[in-house]
């Protein structure tokens, strides 16, 4: 007979940042650069410490948020708001860190180019977007023609036309 599923509770409050433990199988690093701009957005919208809760387990071992920890104690914070999940199973925790911590989906770049300031999205840290180069009208060349029709091939050096 199969074990019935525990029940798994939630429970949202404040935890001081130093009773927090790192949890060994956390997956994920950060380079400079991007624990940098992490810390940079962390100062520029604090609010963010609330808003994004760390989640926990019952012994407060961090199952999701090791980088935010790690830039809020950088930046003198002392406690954090964290999500304590209790009775999920050690699969469970497993499972929760990897999903966590995948990255699924595609920025839409026609949305990000028409609906967003670029210069804006930069300043939060993220990723840079490139539109190609945006030609003013007239830029085109004059006709199909007139385009250069040499290639080189980039594996040997190759040069050759159309």
């Amino acid at each position: 007979m199969a074990k019935a599923p525990s029940e798994v509770s939630v429970k949202v409050y404040v935890e001081k940042i130093d009773k927090l433990i790192a949890n060994d199988l956390n997956p994920r690093k950060i380079n400079r650069k991007a624990y940098d701009a992490l810390k940079k957005s962390l100062r520029d919208f604090p609010e963010m410490k609330q808003l994004r809760e760390i989640v926990v387990d019952e012994s407060l071992t961090i199952l999701g948020g090791h980088q935010r920890i790690y830039a809020l104690k950088d930046l003198g914070y002392s406690d954090v708001t964290v999500k304590q999940v209790t009775g999920l199973t050690e699969k469970q925790k497993r499972e929760f860190i990897i999903k966590d911590n995948t990255a699924s989906g595609e920025w839409d770049t026609d949305i990000i180019a028409n609906q967003w300031d670029i210069e804006e999205l930069e300043n939060w840290g993220v990723p840079n977007f490139n539109f190609g180069d945006v030609k003013e009208e007239g830029d085109e060349p004059a006709s199909k023609d007139s385009q250069d029709k040499t290639h080189t091939c980039p594996g040997c050096g190759l040069e050759f036309e159309d």
